[in-house]
């Protein structure tokens, strides 16, 4: 069984956007949503959509959180404005069923038609097949038992998704599927395109630099 975890903070829009498919889900996976102090509507959705926690804030936290209630043996870290298909669960069970592999991430589509946001998926779908370093909004998925031998997520500031598959991909074999995964286009849409993706590349670059990860973490403000 895939256990679907969402760490949340004050994501009422995007909870309500996306629960027609997580009720879809919910017929595949177990859906447990942690939520890390909302001041808005967010834990009373998340609590009619699945089951919903709470822990102190922080997305590494709040995802490992999650992994310790989990009672499936695949793990499934979304973002609260991702949407996948049920179809992906059952891709995801037969890539790890009939390929050795103990976890990976989707292809990338972020729900804007501009021509721009092609080719930002490109990279970053190119990126994740050559380094096989996945972030989290391209959906990571673990076999539980890998999870837990490799620690979880560390808990730090930022990049956590970034450890983590670094430590996966040198325990096992991983892949990017197929499958697509939705991203809401709206960190580009509200700072602008050219603006937000130079703070990512710069974001990057301080983190190559092993700048302290809190700096960096000024860098990138929460959206909401």
């Amino acid at each position: 069984m895939i256990s679907i975890i969402i760490p949340v903070y004050n994501e009422e829009s995007m909870l309500s956007r996306a629960s027609g498919n997580l009720q879809k889900l919910l017929f595949k996976a177990e859906l447990i949503f942690v939520d890390g102090g909302s001041s808005d509507q967010s834990f009373d959705i998340t609590g009619r959509l699945g089951k919903a926690l709470c822990s102190k804030k922080g997305r590494a936290i709040q995802m490992n959180h999650g992994a310790s209630c989990a009672k499936g043996d695949i793990l499934l870290f979304l973002h609260a404005d991702n949407i996948i298909s049920p179809a992906a669960l059952d891709s995801i069970e037969k890539k790890i069923a009939s390929d050795n592999c103990v976890g990976g991430c989707f292809t990338q589509k972020i729900d804007n038609d501009a021509f721009i946001y092609r080719l930002i998926e490109w990279q970053g779908n190119i990126r994740a097949l050559m380094t096989k370093e996945f972030y989290g909004d391209q959906g990571i998925f673990v076999k539980k038992e890998a999870f837990l031998k490799i620690g979880g997520f560390p808990e730090m500031p930022i990049m956590e998704d970034i450890f983590f598959t670094k430590k996966l991909r040198k325990y096992g074999k991983t892949a990017v599927l197929p499958d697509k995964i939705l991203v809401s286009a709206r960190r580009w849409e509200k700072a602008g395109v050219f603006k937000t993706s130079l703070l990512f590349s710069l974001i990057v670059l301080l983190f190559r630099l092993k700048v302290p990860l809190n700096k960096i973490k000024q860098l990138y403000a929460d959206l909401r």
